[in-house]
């Protein structure tokens, strides 16, 4: 039976899946990368060499006889991220999590090239250093799952495809290719950009120095990597258009698949190629479930100050989840939680709110219960309800969905839909597995 191998390279952490042909899963591995470096205020810089060592490492936990019979390999990672190359090597990865713009240059670049550039974006990433004369000595640039994909085939260019173009802000969507005008208004050179080929093409094949690093076949095909939101929905199954899909991680995802996308959303809401010729809408608020673990952490925080012993995070995760459940059972918090603690892409100054507050009801219970549903109704706010009418179901992934059960509620209460939670795990890692058997 073939296999196929999906690599997925997130945020925090790396993941492998070996999947079969029938759709089942003969291994699954992930392991923390630990490759954050310092970086001035507000960047967020990843160490490359580092997260590639993880994926050795973790290929090597398994089997290796299904390593050395693949039929493709797939790739996916985390979108938006962004690092560069020429002849001094390659620079650390600079992820959707950096905050270096601010907004007077985002706006600046709106007005030189017509592009709403986010904060965290490639393309805004690439704006500043272009600013600063430093893309002078580069020769590419590169989303950090296409990185590996060519160092996978030994190839000296770097190809995308339209999720990852997309998730760097400078792709034209009706044209199918960069937006080369607008990047060379904001100064970044097109031959920095990666070649486009469409989902799912092939890259190359496994070369004999990647074969020795990683414990692979030498030749084996590799598939041009997907963005991890997207390589997330394919391992959802069939139809997905009837779906909602909801994850919650370190930040938040929540989103639809279209055929007929509106012709103006919310500036919530990014519109995303999605395989097919399809588009993917989505809400991606920058924290997700962090803002419930924001919670914990305060509490321990009060306890540290107040000369009490501090509480195990996971411990403490458990209470005050199962006090959010207790209380939301009851009826509708008094109070309303807004957890825009790391302002959002469509508007970075805007900061955390806690309303409705009287001189008894901030209780650990009554706080989780508002944060549970102000983490859900944030989420859900730029969806026009049509948009969301007819879905049957809304697939959920993330620690935080399997892990809360407060969350849990507040997803069946808000969109009135069955919740699942497929079996299925590394489900960015088993989409880039599925995209490589096609």
């Amino acid at each position: 039976m073939k296999t196929t191998l999906g690599i997925d390279l997130g945020t925090t952490k790396v993941a492998a899946v070996l999947l079969r042909e029938d759709h089942t899963t003969s291994a699954v591995a992930s392991m923390a990368h630990e490759a954050a470096l310092s970086a001035e205020p507000g960047g967020a810089e990843q160490n490359v060499e580092k997260i590639f060592d993880c994926v050795a490492a973790l290929l090597a936990r398994l089997p290796a006889a299904e390593l050395q019979n693949l039929s493709a390999i797939g790739v996916t990672g985390q979108m938006h991220s962004v690092l560069l190359g020429g002849p001094q090597g390659i620079t650390p990865l600079i992820t959707w999590q950096d905050h270096r713009c601010g907004e007077e240059r985002l706006r600046r670049f709106h007005q030189r090239s017509g592009l709403s550039l986010r904060e965290g974006f490639g393309g805004a990433t690439l704006a500043r250093l272009a600013e600063a004369g430093k893309l002078d000595d580069c020769t590419f640039a590169a989303p950090l799952a296409d990185y590996l994909v060519a160092r996978l085939t030994g190839s000296s260019r770097i190809l995308s495809d339209p999720t990852h173009a997309a998730s760097w802000g400078l792709y034209d969507a009706a044209a199918g290719e960069w937006n080369f005008a607008a990047a060379e208004a904001l100064g970044i050179p097109r031959t920095l950009l990666p070649e486009l080929r469409p989902c799912g093409s092939a890259a190359g094949n496994v070369s004999p120095e990647a074969a020795g690093r990683f414990g692979l076949k030498a030749g084996t095909p590799v598939i041009v990597a997907i963005g991890d939101n997207q390589a997330s929905i394919l391992s959802s199954g069939e139809n997905p258009e009837e779906k909602l899909h909801l994850t919650l991680g370190t930040g938040a995802q929540l989103s639809l698949v279209t055929d007929n996308p509106p012709e103006q959303c919310s500036e919530r809401i990014e519109a995303r190629p999605f395989p097919g010729g399809r588009t993917l809408l989505v809400a991606a608020p920058l924290c997700g479930g962090a803002a419930f673990a924001w919670l914990a952490d305060t509490v321990n925080t009060f306890r540290k100050e107040l000369g009490e012993p501090e509480l195990p995070r996971g411990e403490l995760l458990d209470r005050l989840d199962a006090l959010a459940l207790a209380e939301l059972r009851r009826g509708e918090p008094e109070l309303t939680v807004t957890p825009n603690f790391l302002g959002e892409r469509w508007n970075p100054a805007l900061r955390g709110e806690v309303s409705g507050l009287t001189l008894t009801n901030a209780t650990p219970g009554s706080l989780g219960a508002a944060l549970a549903l102000g983490i859900v109704r944030n989420l859900k706010a730029g969806f026009a309800p049509e948009l969301i009418a007819g879905k049957r179901e809304v697939i959920g992934s993330g620690n935080a969905v399997r892990l809360l059960k407060s969350i849990q509620w507040a997803i069946r209460h808000e969109f009135g839909l069955p919740l699942r939670l497929p079996d299925t795990r590394e489900e960015a890692a088993t989409g880039a597995a599925l995209l490589a058997q096609n």
